[in-house]
This record gives structure tokens, sequence and C-alpha cells, in this order.
């Protein structure tokens, strides 16, 4: 018989499964390797229902054009490289919508996450502005990236059809360099964007938060000056805020942690980068942090306040119930004195009562006796009086004898 505690040994066939598993976890989502003039085009959904069925990436090729299709934690990603004959003047109109791009995600009316749109040119031009200007850019932020080995240049607006646009020069990249590090461009936004999904949450609860607080400086104030008797109401009330505060916390923890961990991937991904510092314009490196990590810290705060109301409620909580509970136990010694005194009282009464037996019965029995003697003397049997007098003291002292007797064997049962 095994027993319930026993350890279950995998069989052979799982440990290779879970083996297999393992390792393609470590060659999951390769970049798409490709050479330049390309546009390439990349678009993230978040499910609706917030549930991504299916795990497994594909990748599609036709002629000129690779779709890949990534399905992640809480977003499908759908990348697009669309080779170029040559460098085009202006940017290259897209032949596909977002509904389009949602169909080869497998989703229907998905959230629309970001939408990024790079486009991969040849070497760096000397006159930088001038094409940036002929490609529709404003105030550009510009990197040198990857050692030098390539240019990345954005103004991060939103276009009219909801994507932004990058430019990337490729100085000395190869298809795999440029793959990888296009990629990395593609993730920084992504996850950029995933982690300001936190942002409105945080700005809902913000007036909420302010009114929680001042809640808690009152109930704080009151649990001060409100009676022992009258805590019910300040209980109720302390109750409720605390119910509030969880709730809320409740509902934005998964948001929150998920913008810490995304907003964590945003900085790796930047350092992956190597930037060096183009004269003239901002770093891109730069620009994001500036403009994201306020954002970020805006949410922790957030977090970090629904904790401490939180913590705080709690601790008022506490305070509370143990007033409360040091008023039961006052109120309860006060009874058990009172029933002490009272117990003192009846054993009190009890011995009088006692008392009053021991003369009850002895007096009962002295005239019964009488009774006795002066019937057999109109009978005719003579006793002498002393008989009377002696019976007196052994009647009293037979009744002390055998109530005693009868208190200690009760004393002896109990």
């Amino acid at each position: 018989m095994v027993s319930a505690s026993a350890p279950q040994v995998s069989s052979p066939a799982a440990s290779e499964q879970k083996a297999a598993d393992f390792n393609s976890e470590l060659h999951a989502r390769p970049s798409i390797y490709f050479t330049g003039p390309a546009i390439v085009e990349h678009v993230a959904f978040m499910p609706l229902d917030g549930a991504i069925k299916e795990f497994h990436d594909s990748l599609k090729a036709d002629g000129r054009i690779s779709v890949r299709v990534e399905r992640h934690t809480e977003f499908v990603t759908v990348t697009r490289v669309r080779k170029l004959a040559s460098e085009p003047e202006g940017w290259p109109e897209t032949d596909l919508c977002e509904d389009d791009f949602a169909r080869l995600a497998g989703l229907s009316s998905p959230l629309l996450v970001c939408h990024v749109s790079i486009l991969v040119l040849g070497n760096p031009p000397d006159q930088l502005g001038t094409v940036l200007k002929t490609l529709d850019f404003g105030d550009t932020a510009t990197s040198s990236i990857g050692g030098g080995a390539a240019q990345v240049c954005s103004d991060f607006r939103v276009r009219e059809d909801n994507s932004s646009r990058i430019v990337l020069f490729n100085k000395d990249l190869n298809a795999h360099r440029l793959g990888r590090m296009v990629r990395r461009i593609f993730e920084i936004e992504t996850y950029r964007s995933m982690a300001l999904l936190g942002l409105p949450e945080a700005r809902r609860l913000a007036p909420l938060l302010g009114g929680y607080d001042a809640e808690l400086v009152r109930l704080t104030n009151r649990n001060l000056s409100t009676p022992a008797h009258q805590h019910k109401q300040l209980l109720e009330e302390i109750t409720v805020l605390s119910s509030h505060i969880i709730s809320a916390t409740a509902e934005t923890r998964n948001r929150f942690g998920a913008t810490a961990a995304y907003a964590k991937i945003v900085e790796e991904r930047i350092a992956l980068l190597r930037e060096t510092h183009v004269p003239g314009f901002q770093r891109f490196g730069t620009f994001v942090e500036r403009r994201f990590k306020p954002a970020v810290r805006t949410c922790e705060a957030t977090a970090l306040r629904l904790e401490h109301l939180s913590r705080a409620a709690m601790h008022l909580l506490d305070l509370l119930q143990t007033r409360i509970q040091v008023e039961i136990e006052f109120q309860n010694a006060a009874q058990i004195q009172a029933m002490a005194d009272r117990a003192a009282t009846q054993v009190k009464i009890q011995r009088a009562v006692e008392g009053f037996s021991m003369i009850a019965i002895s007096y009962y029995l002295l005239s019964l006796l009488k009774f006795i003697y002066e019937t057999a003397d109109h009978a005719g049997f003579h006793f002498d009086p002393m008989i009377m007098l002696v019976a007196v003291p052994v009647v009293v002292g037979s009744v002390v004898i055998t109530i005693l007797r009868v208190k200690h064997a009760l004393k002896t049962e109990s």
C-alpha cells in the first residue's frame, strides 16, 4: 500500500516533454531576418476578454513579404516585413489597415495597444534633418545604435491612422543583426505602451485616494473622542473604508504589477541598443525614458499609497478592536467580581440557615421526646425528670455532628 505522502515520480515521457518545453523556451520568438530597404509594420493587440487561448507563434513568408504572429501572456503582436525595390522618396503607403492585422492575429475587434512602422534605409545621410523633413518628421530624437552600426530616428507622433513612425538607417548591420535591432525597437514601443495601461487606473484612483485619506483622518480623530460604549457605529465605518481600499487594491494590483514588469523590460531593451549621441539631436532612449518614467512612477506611487492606506486602515481597526476588547474584559471582570460577591453572600446566608436548621431540628426532636415522655406518664409509666435534662445536650450534639458529617461527605464528593 502506497502512503499518501509518498513522492510521485514522473514518467520518462513526461520528463522528456518538460525538457523539450524548457529548451523550446530558450529559442522562442526569433527575429525576422531581412535586408533593406524595407518597411516593417508592428501592431500589438490586447483581447477584450483578456484571454490568450493559443501560445503558438507563426511565421509566413510570401515572396518579399514576411508576417510573424506572436502570442504573449496579455497581448498578441503581428510583425510584417515588406521589402522595397528601392529607397522611397517619401513614406511608403501601407496596404493593410488595423482590422487586417487583427485578422492575421486571429482576433475580432481587439484593443489596439500600439502600431509602429519602421522604414529601413541605407547609410545615414549627411543632411539628416533634410531627409527627416522629407519623411514628414517633426522634432526628432536620434541615436547611433549598435556601436555605430545604425541610426534610429523618431518624432514619436501618432498619425491619423494611429501609427507612429521610426526610420532606421543601416550602416553596418547584416540581416541577423538588423532583424534583432528592429525587434528591440519594437519591444521598446510595445512594452512601453503596455506599461502605460496602468496610468489611466492611477489617474482614476487619484481623487478616490484623496477621499480615503481624509476619511481615515476623520475616523482616527473620532476614535480618540468616541466613548467606548458608542464604538459600534465607528467600527462599521472603519470596516467600510477598509473594504473600499482592499477592493481598489485588488482591482489594480495586477495592472500595476504588470506596469513595473514592462517598465523593467523597456529599460533593458534601451540598454541593449548601446546608444551614442548624434550631434544636434536628443537621444532616442533619453526621450523615451524622460516621458515614460514619470508615468511609471505615478503608477508605483499609487500602488504604494494604496498599500499604506490599507495598512493604516487595518491598524486603526486593530486599535479600535483592542479598545473594545479591553472594555469587554473590564466588563467581564466587573461581572466576575459581582458574582463572587453574590457567592460570598450566599455562603453567609447558607451558614445562617444551617444554624437555624440545627436549632429547628433539635427543637423538633426535643418536642418529640417531650411528647413521648408525657404520653408514657399518662399511661402510668413514670420516668425521672432528669432524663429530659440529659436528653437536651445529647439531642443537640447529635444533630450538630450529623449535619457536619453530611457537609463533609458533600465536599468529598464534589
